[in-house]
């Protein structure tokens, strides 16, 4: 994989629903080769079309982008997200036109939690804060973890206002990297990369370890953030380092989820 791969909505391929994904709806592909540690499918639905998730060899965590759905008897918004361990499996029903996220690890990890659990958070059920404290008024909210006594998904949110202009010093000092494979999926406004501006849609796949950097668009900036396993530190080009686990759990509590209840 490239160290920093961008995918758009544009050119997302529709494609075949890989092994542990079952549903009439198409499918469009951000990344989903042999060579991609991470996976991630849009799912497009109308009213009443089902996705079915699972049984599946890797923990998968799914966001509901846009619309609205119901999955284990509860129902789940925009903004909302389902976490379902390898081993188990849930059929999602679209309630109106909706569009799902998909990620999952292309392969199980080398020693996986136990996994057998379904997690449903609504969107208003996530912990989040319009500003998590620094520069700029950023806000966050928390959907996985990666304290999970059975598996290890991480999902995060971050929202960046708009109007904000970073001159290039306070923009290098943002330059970080991360100690795990991540993607990072732009669910509103615009990101940008050097001089290019990328708005919903884009989607940045970037490996362990690589030193990047962006800024908010004009209208801001919102984005979901995946990774397979618990976040190590994280590390700016300046040197520092802090435990990414440990900034959120200061500032946010551990998601209180629904379990599906029984039909």
């Amino acid at each position: 994989m490239a160290r920093i791969s961008i995918g758009s909505l544009d050119k997302a391929q529709i494609a075949e629903l890989p092994p542990g994904l079952a549903g009439a709806a198409p499918a469009r592909a951000y990344f989903n080769r042999t060579v991609d540690p991470l996976h991630l499918l849009l799912h497009d639905l109308s009213a009443n079309d089902c996705l079915t998730v699972g049984p599946m060899a890797a923990d998968c965590a799914v966001y509901v982008w846009h619309g609205a759905v119901t999955a284990g008897g509860h129902d789940l918004p925009a903004g909302s997200s389902l976490i379902i361990e390898h081993g188990k499996s849930i059929t999602i029903r679209a309630s109106e036109d909706a569009q799902l996220l998909t990620f999952a690890a292309a392969n199980p990890a080398r020693q996986p939690g136990a996994g057998g659990h379904i997690h449903l958070l609504p969107a208003g059920r996530v912990p989040r804060l319009a500003s998590m404290g620094g520069p700029g008024a950023v806000g966050g909210g928390i959907h996985a973890d990666s304290d999970c006594a059975t598996c290890e998904v991480w999902l995060h949110e971050n929202h960046f206002p708009g109007g904000v202009q970073l001159s290039p010093e306070d923009a290098a000092k943002g330059v970080h990297s991360h100690s795990e494979d991540e993607i990072i999926f732009v669910t509103g406004g615009a990101i940008r990369l050097g001089s290019k501006l990328c708005g919903p849609g884009t989607a940045l796949a970037i490996a362990a370890d690589t030193l990047y950097g962006f800024t908010p668009g004009p209208e801001g900036l919102s984005f979901i953030n995946f990774r397979a396993g618990r976040p190590g530190d994280i590390r700016f080009a300046s040197g520092i380092s802090i435990s990414e686990t440990g900034y959120w759990r200061e500032r946010l509590p551990r998601p209180d989820y629904l379990e599906p209840v029984a039909a």
